[in-house]
């Protein structure tokens, strides 16, 4: 082999080995949760911590459906306990599942341990961003297994066609949501059936679905987090 072949080969490696550490530390390195208040149980919450999930649940016992929720790429579980807290207050059961490398498309089956875990009531699937999609891709491969679908700034992938399911589905939108495809957006309604109903989150944004800071891309929100959570609760317990 001649030298210069010798030393491309070296370049090569280099690159290719500098790109891989890249990808690691960016997986390695999620959005995380900004305040740890929402993790800790209350009198109307009971929050409970494992290795593959974040639940929330009421401390009244109640036979509501409750909500699975699949979390967006690069983004720790936790980030969403405010979310998930504030609708447990509501009388609304949340679990936040866990994902291998914080990407819901390395598990979207994740939820099947969820559900029979606890198989003594009905369970609605949700997810943000990535997690949406991952949601949606477990609604269309077991559309028996849940009673609904909410998508948070997120749709169906181009595979995953649900027009022929029969649960729920509500659909969230941020106004100010500087991060999603607009236009696979607006493509992707015609893969959900027609009783789809969608909220616009006005002065929302896409990073504001969780409590994780502002997104790489995102706009800057015109309300605080805490009235984009309250705005989606309401939406969810309006609906379900």
């Amino acid at each position: 082999m001649k030298k210069w072949q010798k030393t491309s080969l070296v370049t090569l490696g280099i690159v290719v080995g500098v790109a891989a550490a890249a990808c690691l530390f960016l997986i390695a390195t999620p959005y995380k949760l900004m305040n740890e208040e929402s993790m800790e149980s209350t009198d109307e919450v009971m929050v409970k911590e494992n290795s593959g999930w974040i639940s929330f649940f009421p401390t009244e016992e109640n036979e509501e459906a409750g909500i699975i929720f699949y979390p967006g790429g690069r983004v720790e579980a936790a980030a969403y306990a405010p979310l998930g807290k504030m609708l447990a207050e509501e009388g609304v059961p949340f679990i936040i599942a866990k994902m291998p490398l914080h990407l819901a498309v390395l598990n979207p089956d994740k939820a099947d341990k969820i559900i029979e875990k606890y198989d003594d009531r009905e369970w609605v699937i949700a997810g943000h961003s990535l997690g949406g999609a991952m949601a949606a891709n477990y609604v269309k491969n077991n559309p028996d297994k849940v009673t609904g679908l909410i998508l948070m700034a997120a749709y169906p992938a181009e595979d995953d066609d649900l027009t022929s399911f029969k649960g729920d589905v509500i659909t969230f939108e941020a106004q100010l949501d500087g991060v999603i495809d607009e236009e696979k957006l607006t493509k992707a309604d015609s893969r959900l059936p027609s009783q789809m109903y969608t909220f616009i989150i006005q002065g929302g944004n896409h990073s504001q679905f969780g409590n994780y800071g502002l997104q790489k891309g995102d706009n800057e929100a015109s309300i605080s987090k805490e009235e984009q959570w309250e705005r989606i609760v309401q939406g969810v317990v309006r609906s379900f």
